[in-house]
């Protein structure tokens, strides 16, 4: 039982599936075989965590860049909006005395 092994159970099943085949290797195995088998379990479901809080880190980043870009778009808008209001008041007309 190597990463991979782990890595392939975790995948398929998650950490129920994980905790599943340690109770097997915990039935079967020398306590040398079950330490190994919780590190390499351990290892994998770590890195799945790392690897989920990395993604979810992205996904954070991209919708603070995104809320950003809305803004300026939203800013240009009510620029463009402005713009187009003044060009269609008519002239302000002098006070004749």
């Amino acid at each position: 039982m190597d990463y991979e092994f782990w890595n392939d159970i975790h995948s398929r099943g998650g950490i129920p599936a994980v905790k599943s085949a340690l109770e097997e290797v915990a039935e079967r195995g020398t306590p040398e075989d079950v330490d190994a088998a919780m590190e390499l379990a351990y290892q994998v479901i770590a890195d799945d965590t790392a690897r989920i809080q990395a993604r979810a880190d992205q996904a954070e980043a991209r919708l603070r860049m995104l809320t950003e870009e809305a803004r300026e778009v939203g800013r240009q808008v009510d620029l463009h909006t402005a713009a187009e209001g003044a060009a269609a008041e008519p002239p302000a007309r002098a006070e004749r005395e």
